[in-house]
Order: C-alpha cells, then structure tokens, then sequence
C-alpha cells in the first residue's frame, strides 16, 4: 500500500484531475469522465447496531439534545453483475465497502448503478455534502492504518471484527458529518467526539472503546496516504472503499502515487 506524509499546505491535484484518472484507469469513461460501477448489495459485512444521531445545523461542540436512532453500523459486500471486477483486483470476493450517509440506505439483494468518484466529491446527496480535501485527506489516513488492503476487512482479530467494524463506521460518519470548523487534519482530528456535535453515537461498550483507539491514531507521526474512492447514487447510500490489488487498481494506484510525488515536490 502506498503511504505519504501529507502537509495541509501542499499542493494537491483537482478533483477534476482525479475523476478523469480513475476513469482511465478502468477505461470505463461515462459523461464527465465517471466510470460506473453496476453490482448488486449481496450482504452485510462485519459491525453492529448502534444508536446514531444527526442534525446538520450543530457546531461541533454543541450540546443541544439530538434525535438517536437504531442504526446498522456494518460493513457492506457488493457484487458486481460480471462476476469479477477491476474494483476488487478481478476476483470473485464481494467489493467490501463503508456507508458515508447516515439516513440514506441500501438493500441487500438490489443492484446499484454506482458512479465511481474521488473520495472528495462524497457524500452526494443533500446533508452532510461532499468531504472535500481536509476530511478526505483523515479519511486516507484511517483506511490505511486500519484497512487490509489484500481483503477490504479493518486489520486485526476476527474475533473483534464486528466491533471493531462498527466503530470504523462510526468514524467514517464522525470525520463526514460533524461541523468541525477547521481548516487543517489534525484540527480535524483533535475537535472528533461521539458525545457533542451535530454527529452523535451511542455504541456498545466495545465498539466505543475501539472508536477511541482508531481515533488517537490518527495523524500519529504524519498523515498516511492510503488509495480511497468513492461510490455514488442518487437515491440510496453512498459509499466508500479501497480497491484490492489487481492489474487494474495497480494501474490506479501508480496514478495516484504519482500524484503523491508531485505533492511532495
């Protein structure tokens, strides 16, 4: 997996730079050089349900009460239509991916024509609105301290995978959704809280004590840079993955490591 060390100062290539070189990466160019992904909700992966909130008007470290909700805080296993696909290193296993919209949902046994995007044009559809640069860039970060690249699972035990796989998503959906208010990752990273804000979580004791470690390993000695797309709907959940080794996401992953040279110059 590449890695990077990432200063908020330095210069990073456009979005529009991004979706063009996704798309020839797959060379599946649809419209505005997006390349589409059509598959199907097989599963649920790994996590847990947990009692989630949001009202997209609160700062970050607001305390004003929020409306909590039993949501499934799981990992999702998505099929493609043809069997084995470039997202997941042209192999038969699911393309294992995480939710980036609270209220939006998907259904096991659908299929979803998804639009492939750069992780920073993501959330789509209304409230919270895409991440952009700071929150894709901690993003980035998480997937590569935590995620195995070879399987698409968070690293560690099986044993502690559903909820260590709840709290990642509880993560995904803090880094998001809150209000930070900051322009900088570890301004981020420092203001993340599952308590105050206009994201709130209450998860089962394990899932929260996992919740607190991924979050202090943010950041730790520099930003790491891991590769994160983006899927879009207009109507149901979008999504976010990191693609699994294989002849098209090697040819991804050089494009954007590329990109990762010509940030550090």
């Amino acid at each position: 997996m590449h890695k990077m060390q990432i200063s908020s100062g330095a210069h990073r290539a456009s979005a529009a730079t991004r979706v063009a070189a996704i798309a020839g990466a797959f060379g599946t160019a649809v419209g505005a050089a997006q390349a589409s992904f059509v598959a199907t909700l097989g599963a649920y992966g790994p996590g847990e349900f947990a009692r989630c909130g949001y009202r997209a008007s609160l700062t970050w470290d607001s305390t004003t009460s929020v409306n909590h909700y039993n949501i499934r805080a799981f990992q999702h296993e998505f099929r493609s239509d043809s069997g084995g696909d470039a997202l997941v290193g042209g192999s038969s296993d699911p393309l294992r991916s995480w939710c980036v919209e609270v209220y939006q949902s998907v259904v096991v046994g659908q299929t979803y024509d998804f639009a492939v995007v750069p992780v920073e044009t993501v959330p789509s559809n209304g409230a919270p609105g895409p991440m952009g640069l700071v929150r894709a860039n901690v993003v980035r970060d998480l997937f590569a301290r935590w995620i195995d690249a070879s399987t698409g699972f968070v690293v560690g035990d099986a044993a502690d995978r559903n909820a260590k796989s709840a709290a990642f998503q509880l993560v995904v959906w803090e880094i998001t959704h809150e209000n930070f208010g900051v322009t900088d990752e570890a301004g981020l990273v420092s203001r993340m809280s599952l308590g105050a804000g206009a994201f709130r979580s209450a998860p089962s004791d394990a899932a929260r004590g996992w919740y607190d470690v991924i979050h202090q390993s943010l950041g730790a000695n520099g930003f790491q840079f891991s590769t994160v797309m983006g899927l879009t709907h207009p109507t149901a959940q979008d999504q976010i993955f990191t693609p699994v080794p294989g002849p098209a996401a090697v040819s991804l992953l050089a494009i954007f490591g590329a990109t990762a040279r010509r940030r550090r110059r």
